[in-house]
């Protein structure tokens, strides 16, 4: 018998590498495909350059498993094909064809390797269109120069009588929850409250139409962070490559060149206060808060060793359900202060993966994430009964937005509707505004970041120009980004890096 070589050679362990790494790429490129359909370069520069504590990790306990598990044995199954191949060619002569054949691939094995590497980085780039996101970073968007309307030099004139503003962003709500006859993608309404609300306030729906009506998702606004901006200051969360205050390890401002809606009310005389059922820090949520308005934040450490237990946690802090139940108290106490007030509430219960099951949820859907939504439904409903019995309720604006549509696409591809040409959009409906609107024979076609001066609208206040930021007044007849441009223009201009918005990002604009 031959000496037998080594079968860990310094060749093997690099193919094994290269293959490993290659698998993982693909592994992970399939998953966020499939689970984070809007994903792109955008959220991940950011999510790397902000903090993310309080995230549930069990959203990404998927991943793990199967880069863990496929990864590995997707590896072994490839060097025992070339195991295999090499054995083949050891029984057969040099002068057979295929002898030659499987010589060159046990030979260049690593070679190989290195090109499945490579193809598995074109397509993770192709996925996360990583090269269009690197060259849009040398140009120079033209969006702002031309539509950007400055909050702060605008002239925004308070009613005589403050309205009070109640604003609540709910987790991944969207009109595709609804059935089809009321714009949604379900065959049977998840959402049969909540559509009940549409109705009776303002969506900016057609004229004589039954349908929903809500935002679409566009670049720099499909996270719960970049929809929070892009609805309080008319632009959406762009964070360049480079180094910059977000990047750094203790920043201490959040886009201190914009002039936002808390900042506004605060300098209106309004008492804030935002509450959130996880913790504050989450994307540099409490900075921005805290800088734009200085709000008072309740977060889930504000309740814990009080009205919680101080080691309480259930989902991303606490669930919905008591999340209602403090946003009840805190009113009460502002509505009593005899100050105008705009309280921001925000719901975490409908966060993909499958939301939080709570002992509100009922079974009448087949899956768990469906209960979870009509759930959301119901307590919203039972919440909007209790303020319309309050005593400031008539003096009140209430706003109620989907913060961006589900990241689950795995979930919304099974809806029977959700179908081509079928455009998913986010939950919006202004209840107890302040002005009217008169519905089009078109509806409006409108972003979150369309929200801000729609907004101050809704309260009373009246805005010169009705823009703010790159934000239209819905009320309004102005024309907003998304109907002069259309979808894919507006994606492309808001893609594309912009020396105006670094002035806005690190409060050196003119």
């Amino acid at each position: 018998m031959g000496e037998r070589k080594p079968l860990m050679t310094g060749k093997n362990i690099a193919t094994a590498i290269f293959l490993l790494i290659a698998n993982f790429l693909v592994i992970t490129a399939v998953w966020l495909g499939i689970r984070f359909g809007t994903l792109d370069m955008t959220t991940i520069i950011f999510l790397l350059k902000v903090p993310i504590s309080g995230a549930d990790p069990t959203n990404f306990y998927e991943i793990f498993i199967l880069l863990f598990t496929i990864g590995p044995a997707a590896t072994a199954a490839e060097l025992g094909i070339l195991a295999l191949i090499n054995r083949i060619r050891r029984k057969r002569t040099e002068a057979d064809k295929k002898a030659r054949v499987s010589t060159w691939i046990v030979d260049h094995r690593r070679l190989i390797a290195v090109i499945i590497f490579l193809i598995s980085l074109v397509v993770v780039g192709a996925r996360l269109r990583i090269v269009k996101y690197v060259v849009n970073q040398f140009g120079n968007s033209p969006i702002y120069d031309d539509e950007y309307a400055d909050p702060k030099k605008v002239l925004i004139k308070a009613p005589e009588q403050k309205r009070n503003l109640i604003y609540i962003y709910m987790e991944s709500m969207e009109i595709s929850y609804a059935d089809w006859g009321h714009g949604g993608a379900s065959e049977k309404n998840m959402i049969p409250e909540m559509t009940s609300i549409a109705q009776n306030g303002i969506c900016f729906s057609q004229a004589g139409s039954n349908k929903l009506n809500g935002p679409q998702a566009v670049t720099g606004t499909t996270w719960t962070m970049a929809s929070l901006v892009a609805q309080t200051a008319g632009v959406p969360l762009t964070i360049p490559i480079g180094e910059n205050a977000m990047g750094r390890k203790a920043y201490q401002t959040f886009l201190p060149g914009v002039y936002s809606l808390g900042q506004v009310l605060r300098d209106n005389g309004y008492e804030l206060e935002y509450l959130i059922g996880s913790e504050k820090g989450f994307s540099g949520a409490d900075i921005y808060m805290r800088t734009h308005g200085n709000y008072t934040i309740k977060d889930i450490d504000y309740y814990r060793g009080s009205e919680l237990p101080s080691d309480y946690n259930v989902w991303w802090g606490f669930e919905d359900e008591k999340l209602y139940q403090f946003a009840m108290d805190a009113i009460s106490h502002l509505g009593n202060s005899g100050q105008p007030f705009s309280f921001t509430m925000m719901t975490m219960d409908t966060h993909f993966t499958n939301g939080y099951r709570c002992r509100l949820c009922g079974d009448e859907f087949p899956d768990q994430y469906s209960n979870v939504i009509a759930c959301a439904s119901r307590q919203l409903r039972n919440f909007l009964e209790w303020l319309e019995s309050q005593p400031f309720y008539e003096n009140t604006t209430v706003i109620i937005v989907g913060d961006h549509p589900t990241m689950d696409t795995k979930y919304t591809d099974k809806l029977p509707y959700n179908k081509k040409g079928y455009v998913r959009k986010t939950y919006c409906t202004i209840l107890n505004s302040a002005v009217e609107y008169v519905p089009t024979e078109e509806e409006r076609q409108f972003t979150v970041m369309d929200m801000y001066p729609t907004t101050l609208a809704a309260m009373g206040f009246e805005i010169e120009g009705n823009r703010l930021g790159i934000g239209v007044n819905l009320f309004s007849g102005e024309q907003t980004m998304l109907e002069k441009y259309g979808l894919k223009k507006l994606n492309d201009l808001l893609e594309e890096r912009s020396d105006f918005y670094d002035g806005l990002m690190y409060g050196t604009e003119e």
